[in-house]
């Protein structure tokens, strides 16, 4: 059953307690001494993600049906200043957009 649902990968702390993540259900598998967090969980993004925030770390959504990557993307929404830095990275490297479009954000 975990195979099917998404498997977020949560970079945290080392010092986050599990309880910290009771709101994400799933089976969950922890590395680099607390720090990596694997969770297999049907729990939305967008509480995956405001978890993961709350915590001082961010999720990435690693494996999910098409219909959810799209819908969430695989990378926690930047912040206001980081998405204005990127913007203009990518308008100075790819000022035509050609460059995998939408891969990394949809916004680019």
């Amino acid at each position: 059953e975990a195979a099917r649902l998404p498997l977020w990968r949560l970079s945290l702390p080392s010092t986050t307690p599990a309880a910290a993540l009771d709101r994400i259900n799933g089976a969950r598998l922890i590395e680099w001494g607390g720090a990596l967090r694997w969770v297999a969980s049907g729990t939305d993004a967008a509480t995956v993600r405001e978890i993961a925030a709350k915590s001082g770390g961010h999720a990435t959504l690693f494996r999910a049906e098409a219909d959810l990557r799209a819908q969430a993307g695989a990378f926690q929404p930047l912040a206001p200043a980081a998405l204005a830095i990127h913007r203009r990275l990518k308008a100075a490297f790819d000022p035509h957009g050609i460059f995998n479009p939408g891969r990394l954000y949809a916004e680019f």
